[in-house]
């Protein structure tokens, strides 16, 4: 069979499924399966393929067919210029998580000694690419998740990028005993989807994407007042930057919310690319909580 014969096929049945750009798809299925990139792609149109990559390509198919998100079923994702392993144990790194990590780099200045935290780092994608940006930085990373926590060390590895790596429970009382204090900048992308929310999403998301990244129960501001009370206890210390990726409502919330504790400076919302106020982020002054030294615990 040809690339162009199988291309076709692949294209048809995801418009059929009604897939989300169907084309882009079937472009990514081919390029990976017959190893080629998407320039080049057109002038291997007439190439035949043997048996076993159109069975491959098929069964990818198939599962894109079925909503399963193509980064799923091929097993990584491009993001900031790094190849990321992914499964349905984090969630797809996105645009807008992209332009957070611009926001942060635009907020801390061009200083690559900076001490940084991620939390909730899923497949690693923001610790890994602040520390791509600023290699002299310290990242740390953290997350409740185990097989989160597998994948991103692994992502850090094939990137060849240094960072902590550290399990921690956000909502537990020793949370910043766990991960230490005294950083220059905190970046989080919390769950913030309220439960009522999820028949909204799409079925890739919905059906494929993990829960417990997504979705924040009742209270979409539940992460968000836990982290501004963790500033507190020299999470950041003095001068520090917060940075946040919010649910599109509740953005002036989260504002609103770190605007009410008293060492935090300014509050600035960003919009995304859709012009959606989407990102919060917070300078604080720490001037009643001086910085207790890192906190150096178990982790790789």
């Amino acid at each position: 069979m040809h690339v162009k014969a199988i291309f076709r096929e692949v294209e048809k049945l995801l418009e059929q499924a009604s897939v989300p750009s169907p084309r882009r798809t079937a472009v990514w299925i081919l390029c990976e399966i017959i190893r080629c990139s998407p320039i080049h792609l057109i002038s291997r149109e007439d190439d035949r393929l043997g048996r076993n990559q159109v069975i491959r390509i098929r069964e990818a198919a198939q599962r894109c067919a079925a909503h399963e998100p193509v980064q799923y079923v091929l097993g990584y994702a491009e993001f900031r210029g790094l190849h990321l392993r992914v499964s349905p144990d984090v969630l797809i790194p996105r645009p807008e998580t992209e332009q957070m990590i611009e926001i942060a780099l635009d907020a801390v200045g061009p200083d690559g000694t900076l001490e940084v935290l991620d939390i909730g780092t899923g497949s690693g994608c923001i610790a890994l690419s602040m520390k791509h940006a600023l290699p002299a930085s310290q990242v740390t990373a953290c997350d409740i998740s185990a097989p989160a926590l597998q994948i991103a060390r692994n992502n850090a590895k094939k990137n060849g990028l240094d960072v902590r790596f550290i399990m921690a429970d956000l909502m537990s009382c020793d949370f910043v005993h766990t991960v230490g204090t005294g950083y220059n900048l905190v970046i989080a992308n919390p769950p913030y989807i309220p439960d009522s929310e999820r028949s909204q999403l799409p079925r890739m998301v919905r059906n494929y994407e993990p829960g417990i990244a997504l979705f924040c129960g009742d209270d979409p501001l539940e992460f968000y007042r836990v982290i501004a009370d963790k500033l507190g206890s020299g999470l950041l210390r003095q001068g520090g930057t917060l940075v946040l990726e919010t649910h599109v409502d509740y953005a002036d919330s989260v504002g609103t919310l770190l605007q009410q504790k008293k060492d935090v400076l300014q509050v600035q919302i960003e919009p995304d690319l859709a012009g959606l106020s989407r990102f919060v982020i917070a300078n604080y002054s720490g001037e009643n909580h001086p910085v207790r030294g890192r906190t150096q615990t178990t982790a790789t």
